[in-house]
């Protein structure tokens, strides 16, 4: 029986979408199906010269008794079935619980019910999602830089202060203002209204800046030690899937499992990342302190007052409400911002965007190529339907952030449009992957056509029924070293992303004792 050949060069979605249009009446057991073949063929209702058993090209056969290989069609015949995978509790069990603890672990600027949609951003888009969480800190340390060119001027215990100002700043500036100067202009108009008013005593105004950098520093979020429990979890029930002790044993074996599980690893430094940036614990602290900040140094108008006189752009907000409702879209949120190439410049140390993108890109380049891997070595070695699924999904994670750069550089529309606009395009990205990642697991590609490795093998499609051992010695040998090495290579790429950013980290993340000690000094 000639097998028709399938395309050669299918498109990726496509073939997606016929998988998933399989219904579940031709999922099969294999355990069940060899079991069932062992007992035909010992009672001789099934002949071992059959052609539903798998040959080679020159009819020599390519199965035994004790080792049944059949052709695509023949375990369509013998193998049919209607169920799911029998044991879906402990698959998912296995990574779906962690990485929806993961999920459950990010860190994004505290913007009501809307912050639920950064999830689907992060689902959607995870480039982006990562390109701007070291644009973000790439600006921190841009205002770093800049405080260390006024150290002449305010010594060195004053330059993390009016650093974590300028970072301070830069939440609430529009988009490519220099925080610099808007704070050199403040500065300016305070000591001239000073000089005539005689309102602050001598020393006020560095004790002014010390306090309202420490309360800054105060109001931030630190969640990353249960971040970190979160990952640990994460890697343990990584390592139950392969050591028994640990595990207490796999009901199946672990190849399309794992590959599926290493396929979401680039949430690894993506939640560590943005639970190192952090956040303020409320939309509304980080402005109302400097808005005391700026009434007490000019002794004059708000914050508000003062950011429609430096902008233009400021003037569309009529008040308070209108601007913190804004935020969601105007770059405050950390994982969302749209104007990354109107950054400022901070000095001769700034890193370019292409190195914080090539950051970003690696995470998720990264966990395809490992689980893509792993998915071929599947037996029969070759392209399977789990593949065509990640290869799928990675597509549409690497188009979804130039979909986003198109979105808002067309200027069709307001930026609460381009908003919105961009988070129904994550939306329809995030939903379907995540649900067919998790229909993976439950069992949707288990058919003889997906375990058959027909779209390489073409003609030569088959499927081995008796492969304890290749699992088992895949198990031992090739599974770890992959896995191992892609959450290494996820850990480095976080490190990088710390190194680069270490100095605007230094900005916002002070350490208790540092804290404590500035409120001693302040006293």
């Amino acid at each position: 029986m000639t097998l028709p050949r399938p395309p050669k060069k299918p498109t990726a979605w496509l073939i997606v979408l016929l998988i998933t249009s399989v219904p579940p009446a031709f999922a099969f057991n294999r355990d069940t199906c060899y079991a069932s073949i062992i007992q035909q063929l010992s009672n001789g209702t099934l002949p071992p010269d059959s052609d539903l058993f798998y040959r080679s090209g020159n009819g020599a056969p390519m199965s035994t008794p004790s080792n049944p290989v059949l052709t695509l069609p023949g375990c369509q015949a013998l193998c049919g079935g209607t169920t799911w995978y029998v044991d879906i509790g402990p698959r998912l069990s296995t990574w779906l619980i962690p990485v929806l603890l993961l999920i459950s672990n990010i860190d994004v600027s505290p913007l009501d019910k809307r912050r639920y949609l950064m999830l689907l951003h992060l689902l959607g888009d995870p480039i982006d999602s990562l390109w701007s969480l070291l644009i973000k800190v790439e600006a921190w340390g841009r205002c770093y830089a800049s405080a260390m060119g006024r150290r002449s001027r305010e010594g060195a215990r004053g330059t993390r202060d009016v650093a974590t100002v300028l970072g301070a700043l830069e939440e609430v500036l529009e988009p490519g203002a220099h925080p610099g100067e808007f704070f050199d202009a403040l500065v300016g108009a305070g000591r001239r209204r000073r000089r005539r008013r005689r309102r602050l005593a001598p020393g006020a105004y560095e004790r002014l800046l010390s306090s309202t950098a420490c309360e800054l520093a105060d109001s931030r979020t630190d969640e990353l030690l249960r971040t970190f429990f979160a990952v640990a979890l994460y890697l343990y029930q990584l390592v139950a899937a392969f050591v028994t002790v640990v595990g207490g044993g796999n009901t199946s074996p672990p190849g399309g499992r794992i590959g599926t599980a290493m396929f979401m690893t680039w949430l690894v430094p993506a939640i560590l990342l943005s639970n190192a940036v952090s956040g303020f614990t409320s939309r509304r602290t980080c402005f109302r302190v400097l808005d005391r900040f700026v009434r007490d140094l000019a002794d004059g108008d708000g914050l508000l007052a003062k950011l429609r006189e430096a902008f233009p752009r400021s003037e569309r907000y009529r008040d308070l409400r209108e601007y913190h409702d804004a935020q969601s879209w105007s770059g405050t949120v950390y994982t969302y911002r749209p104007e990354k190439q109107r950054l400022f410049r901070g000095g001769p140390t700034d890193y370019s965007f292409g190195l914080l993108l090539l950051l970003a890109v690696l995470p998720v380049f990264i966990s395809t190529a490992v689980s893509t891997i792993i998915l071929w070595d599947t037996p029969p070695v070759g392209i399977n339907c789990r593949n065509f699924m990640v290869f799928g999904i990675s597509l549409a994670w690497f188009l979804s952030p130039f979909i986003t750069w198109l979105i808002h550089h067309t200027r069709l529309a307001t930026s609460k449009a381009n908003w919105y606009i961009t988070i129904i395009k994550d939306t329809i990205i995030a939903i379907p992957s995540i649900v067919l990642i998790f229909l993976s697991s439950c069992g949707l590609f288990n058919s003889c056509w997906c375990w058959s490795g027909v779209y390489s093998l073409h003609d030569r499609a088959h499927v081995p029924l008796n492969v304890a051992d290749q699992f088992q010695h895949n198990d031992l040998t090739i599974y770890p070293t992959l896995v191992g090495a892609c959450l290494a290579l996820q850990f480095c790429i976080f490190a990088g992303m710390m190194w680069v950013g270490r100095r605007g980290l230094r900005l916002m993340r002070w350490s208790e004792a540092e804290r404590r000690a500035e409120c001693d000094r302040r006293r």
